[in-house]
């Protein structure tokens, strides 16, 4: 564990597209608590007052399709979420835009379609995201410093907007390494992990190490799951070697993608077995010797 200046432990960073595996997290386990009735539950059912013609394929648009960014909705990451941010209602905005394709059909990657699940799960549970979060997910495993941005309409931004620490990050990401359970606890549902971690829809990003798509988990090279946000926020999870890596930076455009180039390159190459860090001293010496050094202000 390595804090370079001026961050420390206790700083909070923006994890931004992070937040979308801890709303896929509060997903599984509303539906665990009986509060939502499953992934193939139906969106649109839950607002009447939105009007959409009988064949309309709004109509069809389920949990699932919003976990797998196959909404079908027009979207662009670019320019749509500034609108979105001031729309002044989140969910009317996203119901209404124009529909390019049927749901559950196509990858696109949608920063504010999540939001149409924190609406729903606070519809649900009576409690909004964050709330919901401190007592089913983030109390139990240790988390309390939390931020989350939110819409003017009472409902926290499902896409991005949380604020925690790399520690933090890392409990959230060994819960799921540990298939849910924390000290003996089943906070998450193991069937959710494994649903989380599964292929279900194929990204077409060409020149990406992303081999798939969970229900908003990646699914990158070498059986890497992954979080991960814009800027360089990462949770690396390696399920195989029992291995989690988690990142944040502040890096820019296409170089957010390099804690992962290094991640690939040297981490990867670098698990001989799964012994002691003391097993090797002397290396350990000089890793400590230059965190040390790079760490100074």
């Amino acid at each position: 564990e390595a804090y370079f200046s001026p961050s420390r432990p206790e700083t909070t960073r923006a994890v931004y597209s992070v937040t979308k595996s801890v709303v896929s997290a509060l997903v599984g386990i509303a539906i665990a608590q009986g509060s939502l009735d499953g992934v193939n539950h139906r969106i649109l059912g839950d607002y009447p007052e939105v009007k959409v013609a009988a064949g309309d394929p709004r109509r069809n648009l389920s949990v699932e399709d919003v976990l797998t960014m196959s909404s079908g909705m027009e979207w662009s990451d670019n320019t749509d979420i500034g609108r979105l941010e001031g729309s002044g209602d989140p969910v009317k905005f996203l119901l209404n835009r124009p529909w390019a394709a049927a749901p559950g059909t196509t990858f696109v990657y949608n920063s504010g379609a999540p939001t149409l699940l924190t609406a729903l799960l606070q519809k649900a549970t009576g409690k909004g995201a964050q709330e919901y979060a401190a007592q089913n997910l983030f109390g139990p495993i240790g988390i309390s410093n939390v931020f989350w941005t939110t819409h003017a309409t009472g409902v926290q931004t499902g896409g991005y907007g949380i604020w925690m620490t790399t520690g933090d990050l890392a409990r959230f990401g060994y819960l799921y390494l540990r298939e849910g359970n924390w000290k003996g606890r089943q906070v998450l549902p193991a069937r959710w992990v494994k649903a989380s971690f599964e292929k279900h829809i194929d990204p077409h990003m060409e020149g990406e190490k992303r081999s798939g798509y969970g229900y908003l988990w990646w699914l990158q090279t070498h059986g890497t799951v992954a979080a991960q946000g814009m800027g360089g926020q990462y949770i690396l999870l390696l399920p195989a070697q029992d291995l989690e890596v988690v990142i944040t930076s502040d890096l820019s455009g296409r170089d957010f993608q390099r804690p992962y180039d290094l991640y690939e390159s040297f981490l990867l190459p670098a698990i001989k077995s799964n012994g002691p860090l003391a097993a090797n001293p002397t290396q350990v010496s000089r890793l400590t010797k230059v965190i040390h050094d790079v760490g100074q202000p």
